[in-house]
């Protein structure tokens, strides 16, 4: 009967649209639909179980391998089967070598190989990016908002619209994490997410002897300034980058006018060494809870500012859920799409979402965090676990020896609540060839061979290409 209701349920949703058309993409313009291409009927096992063909790569972790093993046992007419992509091979298509994230690509836009895509089946995620704004993946929307699975009241309304391209949810995430960058309020003020220009006066500000962030060299400055915050030089939506605007180049100036190497190694010491600022990523309650409790030595929580990364426009602190997420392939049959649908809910269901960090308790101790539940009620029962517990003694192990750090307040969930509600922007993934071309030209600035200006005009140039090439 569970089976009939979903073929049925998958019938019904036979109209729903793809990110940009109602049937397959058509793989030479996968920006328009064929509306006359026919479907491969979908495939079914010894069993009679509908078939989803599930993109992963070689080392996709215990946990979705657990899900899968867990969802294929349960008795709804539907297996999940993975194909793997391993990115240490080569693979011959069409007489001609590919990448694994070729590979994938190709299956994904010329249909039937693959139903359901895991964004870590691509080692460069640029790539998973691009093919969501292609109209690749279907829309969830009407999965969301139908009469089975996981219903949209169930999930965080922000995370959900934060991933909508166009109106539509081509891609899902099971959780997600922060990234910010924080400091004491005595030095950064209490303004959140500040511009180039504000952190820039305060830090001249500081005492001497102050560190910026680990270490006064340009390198270090770099990393803590820039590298963290390439995403939002690139804009994979319109094909674009920005690494020639005037915030690039003044943030260059700025790391060119530290030291090449520091003139001694000096140990930390927060007496006559103060930190101005330090990155920051959040997995989780206990990781938020120990970065506001460690890094400045035990200072009340309410002694920092997430000031984020310096951005023009406010949006220097965002969420992050690459590695997180899901997508089912617009060119999947109905029945196909409506099973995938099944294992996004399974896994997007409270008690799955709740039982996450334990499944690395025995591996990593009960301190395990991958990431805040996107489903309401998990995320809400994982903090007050910690809360309830406010007031009573929490013992962590430091160089220095043992010390209390307490438990999750009721204050600091409030405000991380409130936090992630201002959050506006995703971290979008920068490949690592991206990364290599901006050190390679940042290299020319710190010898002092090459101006800002002119570095950021190369790198600009070079990019420009890359991202169009992986249009």
């Amino acid at each position: 009967m569970k089976k009939f209701t979903a073929i049925c349920t998958a019938i019904l949703l036979l109209t729903m649209s793809a990110c940009s058309g109602t049937s397959t993409p058509n793989p030479d313009n996968p920006t328009t639909s064929d509306s006359s291409a026919s479907r491969e009927p979908a495939p079914t096992d010894e069993n009679g179980d509908v078939v989803i063909r599930l993109a992963v790569n070689k080392y996709m972790g215990y946990e979705v391998d657990k899900a899968i093993k867990e969802f294929n046992e349960l008795d709804n007419g539907y297996h999940i089967q993975e194909v793997v992509y391993n990115h240490e091979q080569v693979y011959n298509s069409g007489n001609t070598l590919k990448t694994a994230d070729m590979k994938l690509q190709m299956d994904i836009m010329n249909g039937n190989v693959v139903d359901m895509v895991a964004d870590n089946a691509f080692e460069e995620i640029s790539r998973y990016e691009i093919l969501t704004e292609k109209g690749a993946f279907t829309d969830l929307n009407p999965f969301l908002d139908g009469d089975t699975g996981t219903a949209r009241s169930e999930l965080n309304a922000h995370i959900l619209e934060l991933h909508e391209t166009d109106g539509k949810l081509c891609q899902i995430p099971m959780y997600f994490n922060i990234e910010t960058v924080l400091g004491l309020r005595e030095d950064v003020g209490t303004k959140e997410n500040w511009t180039f220009d504000e952190m820039r006066t305060h830090w001249e500000a500081m005492p001497e002897g102050s560190v910026f962030a680990s270490r006064n060299t340009k390198d270090y400055v770099y990393m803590h300034l820039i590298r963290g915050n390439l995403s939002a030089f690139v804009d994979y939506k319109n094909v674009t980058c920005s690494f020639d605007s005037p915030e690039f180049i003044r943030m260059l100036e700025f790391c060119n006018s530290f030291p090449e190497t520091p003139n001694e190694y000096i140990d930390f010491n927060p007496d006559n060494m103060p930190i101005f600022i330090a990155e920051r990523t959040f997995y989780g309650f206990y990781d938020y809870h120990h970065a506001l409790h460690t890094h400045y030595f035990n200072l009340p929580e309410i002694n920092y500012t997430f000031v984020g990364y310096p951005s023009e426009d406010g949006q220097g602190s965002f969420i992050d859920t690459i590695r997180e997420r899901y997508s089912i392939c617009a060119s999947a049959s109905p029945e196909v799409q409506a099973g995938a649908w099944e294992f996004i809910s399974y896994m997007l269901d409270e008690e799955f979402q709740y039982a996450h960090d334990s499944l690395y308790y025995e591996l990593s101790g009960p301190t395990s965090n991958d990431g805040f539940p996107i489903n309401t009620a998990a995320f809400e029962r994982k903090a007050k676990e910690l809360y309830e517990h406010e007031g009573e003694s929490y013992m962590i192990s430091e160089a220095e020896g043992e010390r209390d750090i307490g438990y999750l307040t009721r204050a600091e969930y409030d405000r991380l609540v409130t936090f992630i509600d201002s959050l506006s922007r995703m971290n979008s993934h920068v490949d690592r060839t991206t990364w290599k071309i901006i050190e390679e030209e940042i290299g020319g600035l710190f010898a002092g061979e090459r101006t800002a200006e002119e570095v950021a005009k190369s790198i600009q140039g070079r990019v420009e290409i890359l991202i169009s090439e992986r249009a």
